[in-house]
């Protein structure tokens, strides 16, 4: 009998423990050691994370994630993930955030290239814009049928929205010197400028993607933080697959713009530059390689060149394979 009630009281006493009690057993173990590299405050790399984060190691929302070329990014708090490019004088940068709350991980990609100088070994020569069918897709576009709705941003250098208003026109609109002028049928998606924007495009004086705000803004920004070679940026965001947001931003300070006329020697083509960040902003990713250089969605170009304001065979072939035709 004694034993018995013996028993029962150890008994109770484990399930006591085992509920959560105050024993040494129930104890939660203490909190754990963020990586060496998840350092508070201030701006992490890429170069330094692993490719993949689970957020209980190291929560990135909200923090500024440094990618290729310095091209950086504020990481979504808001369920959405995040698509960054830069166009460069010398070539491009890529940074890729894609956010999966759901299963607690962050995954980050980024990809920079320069231009070759001179013609080094193995390089090809560029294949003519209207035989070459490369493209390469972002993770996101818009909805088949939808109407980019989207805002201009004057900024203060005096610089004219035309190119932008070309620009966007000439991606949904498919237009090319590759025979009629226009590439058939255009893709199923188009643009409207709904006005001037109250602010900046979300994009930093660093050239980096900031916080949302729902509106689609292009335009003219001063980014004096910007390494010299930049000349534009775009930043989109997207949930699953299906893009929310898209900001453009061409750099307003210390570049020189053609923007009609005559082009002076060491200015770019707005209305080229603008093009090529539409086609980031419809779902176009950079097709890197020489040979390619002639598409739109080639990462650099040279001054006095407008030819990437034109589409060649890729751009139109990416434009339909995410969009189809009207």
């Amino acid at each position: 009998m004694a034993l018995a009630a013996a028993t029962a009281l150890a008994g109770t006493a484990l399930a006591s423990t085992g509920s959560g009690g105050s024993a040494t057993a129930g104890t939660a173990p203490p909190p754990r050691r963020p990586p060496a590299w998840c350092k508070p405050g201030g701006t992490l790399s890429a170069r330094t994370m692993p490719q993949r984060v689970r957020i209980a190691d190291c929560d990135l929302r909200g923090r500024m994630v440094r990618g290729a070329n310095g091209l950086a990014a504020v990481v979504p708090s808001d369920g959405t993930s995040l698509v960054a490019h830069e166009m460069r004088t010398d070539g491009a940068a890529e940074l890729r955030i894609r956010v999966n709350a759901r299963a607690g991980e962050i995954t980050i990609g980024t990809l920079g290239g320069r231009v070759p100088q001179g013609r080094p070994r193995g390089v090809r020569a560029p294949v003519a814009a209207c035989g070459d069918g490369v493209h390469r897709l972002e993770p996101s576009r818009w909805p088949r049928g939808t109407t980019v709705q989207w805002r201009y941003y004057a900024g203060t250098a005096g610089l004219p929205m035309g190119p932008f208003a070309k620009g966007i026109a000439n991606m949904v609109g498919a237009r090319t010197d590759c025979g009629a002028g226009r590439f058939t049928p255009p893709p199923d998606v188009r643009e409207h400028g709904a006005g001037r924007a109250a602010h900046a495009p979300d994009i930093t004086a660093a050239a980096a993607c900031g916080a949302r705000d729902g509106v689609n803004t292009f335009g003219w920004h001063a980014m004096p933080g910007a390494a010299r070679q930049v000349l534009a940026a775009t930043c989109t965001w997207f949930r699953g697959p299906t893009t929310v947001e898209s900001d453009m931003a061409l750099q307003a300070q210390g570049k020189r713009w053609w923007t009609g006329g005559a082009c002076t020697a060491g200015s770019y083509s707005a209305e080229a530059v603008a093009t090529h960040e539409a086609g980031h902003v419809l779902g176009l990713a950079h097709v890197e390689g020489t040979e390619h250089q002639n598409l739109t969605m080639a990462p650099s170009i040279a001054s006095c060149d407008d030819d990437p304001a034109t589409l060649g065979k890729g751009d139109y072939d990416g434009l339909i394979s995410l969009y189809g035709g009207r």
